[in-house]
């Protein structure tokens, strides 16, 4: 229970992220591409935590509480930092403990799949009941509410109980694989790419004229087609035609220049998003010597992507303007798409490492 409960907290924290980046700028009288930062720093945080828990701890309880208790406290303190700087370091803070959560959260999943299976829905189901609520918190209240909220969620894991095997993976061997090594990549550049524009949904939505709470029902419905995507388990989907269809939905959203289109793209991208990543996550496993060899090579990539793409965001919409941030999008997941498209060429009539004995 305390492993469900500290992946449904990480669910909300990032749920909250579109809708406080504008409460941020107008908080702290900064531009909404300043506040945008607040993302990369958050998910900086957490892919160093989490690339650095698999390697150095061993799963116990004790990082689990401690885990939850840090993410209280850094964002209780985010409600009443006095300035935006100290803001950013605070999300640092509560990104590396979130990192530190997952870890231990997936880590235990791993041990049955009934356990990952509720791991897998605890995300889209948080975030589906979660973002009209935050939505709300975040008109109302401003940045200090929904930090407050993100403060209240955290604890439960820290109460919970929860038990561990306390092991350290050990890495006996990697796959010579060059391919995975190229879908590793395409995997970083796909969410790159699309963090670089989905961290600014809320000000899009807001922009062509939905209310806030409207806004939050698009992005209650994203987790919601994904939630119906991750639990299709089809071995052979074409990942590459699921990427083209989260850059239309990119476009959709930068560039619809309507409500209808805006809610069609978000709620989309949801359904599209998790019909590709775990197809390449199963892709880049079918070609590795072991099936969990490359998990956490994966999750850093895709984590990196998500650090890195608010940055760029928020430096390509300094004057408010989403069009160079939306093409970057679309051009950065159809760049991801036709990587993909080739390593499936590229693996045609070859055979896999571990068939090889190698």
């Amino acid at each position: 229970m305390g492993s469900l409960a500290a992946v449904m907290a990480v669910s909300a924290l990032f749920a909250a992220t579109p809708f406080v980046i504008p409460a941020v700028a107008l908080e702290y009288d900064v531009s909404i591409g300043r506040s945008g930062l607040l993302s990369a720093a958050q998910v900086a945080g957490f892919a160093l935590a989490a690339f650095l828990a698999g390697r150095l701890l061993r799963t116990h309880r004790a990082y689990l509480i401690g885990g939850a208790l840090g993410a209280a406290a850094f964002n209780l303190g985010s409600a009443f930092a006095p300035t935006f700087e100290i803001l950013l370091v605070l999300r640092i803070l509560t990104g590396a403990a979130a990192g530190l959560l997952v870890w231990l959260a997936w880590s235990k999943a791993m041990q049955s799949s009934g356990a990952l299976r509720n791991v897998a829905s605890a995300g889209p189901l948080t975030i589906f009941a979660a973002a009209p609520i935050l939505a709300y918190a975040a008109a109302k209240g401003g940045p200090s509410a929904v930090y407050l909220l993100l403060a209240l969620v955290s604890l439960p894991a820290a109460l919970l109980p929860a038990d561990f095997v306390g092991y350290r993976r050990k890495r006996l061997g990697v796959s010579p694989s060059r391919s995975n090594l190229v879908l590793l990549g395409a995997l970083g550049v796909f969410t790159l790419a699309g963090s670089s524009l989905f961290v600014f949904g809320g000000a899009i939505g807001v922009g062509v004229g939905l209310s806030t709470f409207v806004v939050s029902l698009g992005f209650s419905g994203n987790a919601l087609a994904g939630l119906i995507a991750a639990r299709r388990t089809a071995r052979d989907q074409p990942e590459g035609v699921w990427i083209l269809g989260t850059a239309v939905c990119a476009a959709l959203v930068a560039f619809g220049g309507n409500a209808v289109l805006f809610l069609v793209g978000i709620t989309l991208w949801g359904f599209f998003f998790w019909m590709a990543t775990p197809t390449i996550l199963r892709s880049i496993a079918a070609w590795s010597l072991a099936p969990d060899e490359r998990v956490g090579d994966a999750q850093s990539s895709m984590a990196l992507g998500r650090a890195l793409g608010p940055v760029i965001g928020s430096i390509l919409v300094a004057d408010g303007s989403y069009g160079a941030v939306g093409a970057v999008a679309v051009i950065g997941l159809a760049l991801s798409a036709s990587t993909i498209f080739g390593v499936r060429i590229y693996r045609r009539d070859r055979v896999c490492p571990h068939e090889r004995g190698v």
